[in-house]
């Protein structure tokens, strides 16, 4: 039997990667003022980092969590849109794992060596040195998810909002706290 809502452990995963990601983007918006000082932006880059890494942490839960705990039952509607749904949400998954990763190489294979400390409690070792080739490749794979993870996120919210608004079939209350 299917539970009505998802689990509230998937969504409270949800909802703190959604802001995380947020999160994420203001910290990059502003590690990219070179009016800022040296201090201030190496500080903005490790919470950066550091926020990607925990986002990992957390994605990698989610996905365990997802693949263990019971979906709810699907509400109906037109198989092109389970399909739709379907492709989105791996698509925004796919983008989740790999911009970690992709922005961890980047730093790796940065030519000026930062170490990446993890909200300053630690280093954490770097598994490559510096390669601009490397770089540079990744540079370009971290920006172009990002922009592939923001359209998927539209997508993804828009549908949520015309379930919500227009539809009105309750989709939506699935992915909050308490009773449907």
């Amino acid at each position: 039997m299917h539970p009505r809502n998802w689990h509230p452990l998937i969504v409270l995963l949800h909802w703190a990667t959604l802001l995380l990601i947020l999160l994420q983007y203001g910290l990059s918006r502003l590690m990219g003022d070179e009016t800022r000082d040296l201090l201030s932006r190496f500080a903005l880059y490790q919470w950066h980092k550091s926020f990607g890494l925990t986002l990992a942490g957390l994605v990698l839960l989610r996905t365990a969590a997802r693949l263990l705990l019971p979906a709810p039952a699907p509400l109906p509607m037109p198989r092109w849109q389970h399909v739709a749904a379907a492709v989105v949400h791996g698509g925004l998954y796919l983008c989740l794992l790999a911009l970690p990763v992709t922005g961890f190489l980047m730093a790796a294979a940065a030519p000026i060596q930062i170490p990446t400390l993890f909200f300053g409690l630690f280093s954490v070792p770097h598994p490559i040195g510096p390669d601009q080739a490397v770089y540079d490749a990744m540079l370009r794979a971290h920006a172009t998810l990002f922009d592939i993870l923001a359209a998927l996120a539209f997508i993804h919210a828009g549908a949520a909002l015309l379930h919500q608004y227009v539809l009105r079939d309750g989709l939506m209350r699935r992915m909050w706290f308490g009773q449907p």
